[in-house]
């Protein structure tokens, strides 16, 4: 069986889409990962067949719309979906084309969330299996545990499921043009809101998330299955940077500070922030510069900024780890068993951080145009400082290890395939 993995986002969606790639091939599956060009050694490297997607990535987050998007300062939730809705559709032709072009080539497609509506109505068309592949519960929910978008986040309530359904409903205005894009070529009617929410909700679903953080609750249908999260390991023959490990030996574990893929339009304000929110607490810091493109040339002896390190490696090193709250980082803050936090800028990354707080093992998520030197810093203080919060960290990262996502959801993969 040939099976396309479509994975059109960031390095937090394209990971998980290639240790599910590497657990279907291992199973003898026949797997191409198709992604934005800017990832193409990395998958291969990994043993994957690569197959480009025409956008690249890192170039798209750059761009002002996208930054309009991810960087905007008080911005209500419409503005944030019509910026999300500008920059997609400013690539919608070109990702309507790579949708196309695959349709011949694979049996079964794996979609990530950005064509879940696009695809699964291709693939229909050919008599093709569509799959949803998620890191992130958008499927609407009376539970407010497993609901992202819950207005009552500690109950369950049919508020909540309502409110689930506007969001998709917004969410399919936002990804319209691609689906009108694919549609158009394929001689079907315009998507509406039905289409999109009928396919985000009765297709097959592998759910890379624990069930110890997004439990299934009742009201989804067997359809969707929460496997457990979808890991990858460091290379075997990886080493860190040896001033890196010089900086780690040379003292108490730092704490981890990073926004990962978040880009910013002043990175240099968002730098001499985090810089005053350290001296206030004299913690020894790691600082990721991201794709942000923070740069500084004097930093004080007890902070260091670096670029990309295995979180598999890092994390576990760090007293602490303060990241932006992509599914991805998340999920290898929780692995890792030290306490974390969210700076949430977009998207799902408020629910992670929600999550994060009420299981106990973090401190209280701060939006990032909420941020200050004092919340900051006392966010710092709390996760170095609190011992009962430590202690849940460290068992809950023993049951997350224990978990195996990526099994679990190869067996459901065969499972709705078949095979």
């Amino acid at each position: 069986m040939r099976v396309l993995l479509y994975g059109f986002g960031s390095r937090g969606d394209v990971q998980p889409f290639i240790a599910l790639g590497k657990g279907l091939q291992r199973a003898g599956y026949d797997v191409t990962l198709s992604v934005g060009r800017n990832f193409e050694s990395w998958v291969r490297s990994e043993g994957l067949t690569f197959q480009p997607i025409a956008i690249d990535m890192e170039a798209l987050v750059q761009t002002d719309t996208a930054k309009d998007w991810i960087d905007g300062r008080k911005q209500t939730a419409v503005a944030e979906v019509r910026s999300m809705k500008r920059m997609f559709d400013g690539v919608a032709a070109q990702v309507a084309e790579d949708v196309l072009a695959a349709l011949d080539h694979f049996d079964t497609f794996i979609s990530g969330v950005l064509t879940v509506e696009a695809m699964n109505a291709a693939a229909a068309v050919r008599g093709k299996t569509c799959i949803v592949g998620t890191m992130t519960p958008w499927t609407p929910t009376r539970s407010g545990a497993s609901g992202m978008n819950a207005p009552i986040p500690r109950g369950d309530s049919v508020v909540n499921l309502i409110f689930g359904y506007v969001v998709e409903a917004m969410m399919s205005n936002v990804f319209g043009a691609l689906s009108r894009a694919v549609r158009a070529n394929l001689k079907l009617r315009p998507s509406t809101p039905v289409d999109y929410m009928r396919a985000w909700n009765q297709a097959p679903t592998l759910m890379g998330i624990s069930p110890l953080v997004t439990p299934h609750p009742p009201d989804w249908g067997d359809n969707l299955h929460v496997t457990g999260y979808w890991f990858l390991d460091r290379a075997a023959d990886w080493q860190p940077p040896p001033e890196l490990t010089a900086f780690l030996d040379s003292g108490d574990p730092p704490v981890y500070i990073g926004f990962g893929s978040m880009s910013s339009r002043d990175p240099e304000s968002t730098l001499r922030l985090m810089l005053a929110a350290i001296e206030k607490t004299g913690q020894r810091t790691l600082i990721h510069s991201g794709w942000a493109g923070m740069r500084a040339d004097d930093l004080p002896p007890n902070v260091r900024l670096i670029d990309s390190v295995p979180h598999d490696w890092l994390f576990p090193r760090m007293a602490a780890v303060i990241h932006h709250g992509g599914a991805g980082t998340t999920a290898a803050g929780l692995r890792a068993g030290v306490p974390s936090a969210v700076i949430a800028h977009i998207g799902d990354q408020p629910y992670w951080g929600r999550r994060i707080h009420e299981l106990g093992v973090g401190a209280p998520p701060i939006r990032r145009h909420a941020l200050t030197v004092e919340n900051l810093s006392e966010t710092i203080r709390l996760l170095t400082t609190d011992r009962e919060m430590r202690v849940r960290a460290a068992a809950f990262g023993e049951q997350i290890r224990a978990e195996d996502g990526i099994g679990n959801a190869v067996r459901a993969f065969a499972k709705i395939t078949g095979t």
